[in-house]
């Protein structure tokens, strides 16, 4: 796996948390190849599994949540090539969200975060997402 590669699968984790928080998360669905999946494990608020084009919808609806402020604070990145153009991404998740316009936010989870992402003509789309809580406010 080349630096580029690298660079580029882990542009797309922070590209797609960094819409979410800046409202635009209706555009992280194209960040997911056409059957990707979404799963959020036990813990978390809605556990289960999204997958295909409910991904786009699941992103709008995210989108459309008005008084909703978070921040999603990346770290631990790790990227491990499964084959020519497939990788594994460890990363770990601590969320800060508000739901009122006084913006006080505690940590309101810790997660670890499983990406296996795919080439995708010259880009890196992600294939399936985990997203499992380890700890919550």
């Amino acid at each position: 796996m080349t630096i580029e590669d690298r660079t580029q699968i882990e542009e797309l984790l922070y590209r797609s948390f960094w819409l979410i928080d800046h409202g635009r998360a209706s555009e992280c669905a194209g960040l997911f190849t056409a059957d990707g999946s979404l799963t959020f494990g036990p813990g978390a608020p809605k556990p289960g599994t999204i997958s295909g084009s409910n991904i786009a919808t699941a992103m709008a609806s995210r989108q459309a949540q008005n008084g909703v402020t978070s921040r999603h604070v990346l770290s631990n990145v790790i990227i491990e090539a499964t084959g020519e153009d497939k990788a594994v991404m460890w990363s770990l998740l601590t969320l800060f969200r508000s739901d009122s316009d006084d913006l006080r936010s505690d940590v309101k989870s810790v997660a670890d975060i499983e990406d296996i992402v795919v080439r995708h003509g010259s880009d890196w789309k992600i294939a399936h997402r985990t997203i499992t809580p380890i700890f919550n406010a």
